[in-house]
């Protein structure tokens, strides 16, 4: 366990979150330094990714669920107006960064499932959490080349503490 000291962009995260390309964790090497992020779960019926809390056992999944969609849709989130919404914001973030149509494309044939664990207006950080695993999500769905700085980068136009969720999945660049 580990985490950011001081303002409000404290919390946590647990080690299962982290990448098992990780070659130092207390002092040992992995054996699995050239393995894939295991964060992102990939599968016939789409990708998810859990976006954590900032305090430990509580976590949304974020899936793209494959679907011929008219606009961009999110499900799972009713009560946020979609322009209001974390995951849209850090959409339209990706593509005025990007300016990669195929993002655009996948979300016509994806839709956003969101499977609420965080309570809403808790201050847990469910949706700069969820703007975060959105974005990491879009980087692996869509083959983006874009490095942590970039992706933190794009976050932090979205919210403060996105940045902070962003760089919680990639805990080797932040140990090395």
């Amino acid at each position: 366990m580990g985490g950011f000291a001081g303002g409000d962009e404290g919390g946590y995260w647990d080690i299962d979150i982290s990448p098992t390309s990780m070659v130092k964790h207390n002092g040992k090497i992995s054996k699995n330094k050239n393995r894939a992020v295991s964060y992102i779960e990939r599968s016939d019926s789409g990708y998810s990714i859990k976006a954590h809390a900032k305090i430990k056992g509580l976590y949304d999944t974020i899936s793209f669920v494959p679907c011929e969609c008219e606009t961009f849709t999110i499900e799972g989130c009713d009560n946020i107006p979609l322009e209001l919404n974390s995951m849209y914001k850090a959409y339209k973030a990706l593509l005025d960064f990007t300016d990669d149509l195929d993002i655009v494309d996948f979300f016509t044939a994806h839709k956003i499932v969101v499977t609420k664990g965080i309570p809403l207006q808790a201050g847990l950080g469910g949706a700069a959490s969820d703007a975060a695993a959105f974005i990491l999500l879009v980087k692996d769905a869509c083959n983006l080349i874009l490095s942590v700085e970039e992706l933190a980068n794009i976050g932090s136009t979205v919210g403060a503490d996105v940045p902070f969720f962003i760089h919680s999945y990639h805990l080797d660049d932040i140990l090395s």
